[in-house]
């Protein structure tokens, strides 16, 4: 988690490069999964692929194993940690609560929460999200990260983050953060009155009919999710243990290809979603004027004149993206259950991108 900000800016540069057509070609959906049969054994770690065009899913396949060890091949049943890619849940989980009118994007955190030690910095709710809140690190900590295989409450885990340095003043740069979303986390349960598991329940899954997908906190761990797997030159391990309470907000939602796709279709439609879902992935500025592309949860990138949006995760065991394409109505998701693979989410994604003409 602490190469976060750096993989999301390389992500940005390289998809950068990447131009996509109107059209889709099915043959070159068969070329895509033949050569994902050659790139993912089927006795490594696994990889579900999934893309949707026009509202209907066009591609979706699974390769390699759910867990190593025990040679279970990966399948449409399993499901996965998405690691960052949460970060869009939470974004549009405030997007609600904006719409219902029960706060504001300008409205500042300690407005809500008078004891967090800011240290008489003013914090609003849109900086927050869009990483530019200058706020301590919190998997720099390292109280935090020796500790990461136990449960822990919202309010621990933004104390242990608060012990560490503000790393800019507000508004100056973008670092990536993932302190600002757990805090978004307890903004949305004390202004929601539901926990936020309970609230991404209601609000997002149970009304898209993303029946895989669910967000652990101290009580509910990633109990039904596949083994997470690290690697080195010579083998695979199980990924070192963790409790998902403490990736809340940031990183905790367990889900699967299918549903991801359905979440896909949904930002390109807007339905079931509030009105204002778009700013989502609204450039954000900094205090200088400059724009940083990447908005409430997703980042933005353009290539010849042609927009879109997505965000990695990674994590231990864990490696995944969602490109977002709203002029080709299109989507692409890839989850897999393992740290550094020799084929990246990125990769994947790309590589079916390549085949759109």
């Amino acid at each position: 988690m602490k190469e976060i900000a750096f993989i999301f800016l390389f992500y940005s540069s390289i998809i950068s490069l990447f131009a996509q057509s109107e059209t889709i070609n099915k043959k070159g959906l068969t070329e895509f999964h033949s050569d994902l049969v050659a790139m993912i054994t089927d006795n490594e770690p696994g990889a579900e692929v999934i893309i949707t065009h026009s509202n209907e899913i066009i591609f979706e396949e699974y390769y390699g194993l759910a867990n190593v060890n025990t040679g279970e091949k990966l399948n449409a049943e399993h499901v996965m940690g998405i690691a960052s890619m949460s970060k869009q849940f939470t974004g549009m989980a405030i997007l609600f609560l904006v719409d219902e009118e029960k706060l504001r994007l300008k409205d500042d955190i300690s407005d809500y929460f008078p004891d967090l030690p800011l240290q008489g910095r003013k914090i609003n709710i849109k900086q927050l999200l869009s990483h530019i809140s200058g706020l301590p690190e919190l998997t720099q900590n390292n109280e935090f990260m020796d500790a990461i295989n136990h449960p822990h409450t919202i309010e621990q885990i933004i104390e242990m983050a608060f012990k560490g340095e503000f790393r800019s003043e507000t508004g100056e740069k973008f670092l990536y953060c993932n302190t600002g979303y757990t805090i978004a986390t307890a903004l949305i349960e004390k202004l929601s009155g539901m926990k936020y598991a309970e609230f991404l329940k209601e609000r997002i899954f149970d009304p898209l009919k993303m029946e895989n997908t669910y967000a652990c906190d101290f009580e509910n761990d990633a109990i039904s999710a596949v083994q997470r797997h690290t690697t080195d030159s010579i083998s695979y391990q199980k990924a070192i243990e963790m409790h998902f309470s403490n990736l809340i907000g940031g990183g905790g939602i367990i889900s699967n290809a299918s549903d991801m796709a359905k979440w896909g279709m949904a930002l390109l439609s807007g339905e079931k979603l509030p009105k204002n879902y778009q700013k989502l992935w609204e450039p954000i500025l900094l205090n200088s004027g400059e724009s940083i592309e990447y908005g409430l949860g997703m980042g933005i990138s353009d290539f010849e004149g042609k927009r879109f949006y997505y965000h990695p995760g990674m994590g231990s065991g864990m490696n995944s993206i969602n490109l977002i394409f709203p002029n080709y109505d299109l989507t692409i998701t890839v989850i897999r259950n393992i740290s550094k693979p020799k084929h990246s989410s990125l990769e994947i994604a790309l590589l079916a991108a390549k085949y759109f003409n």
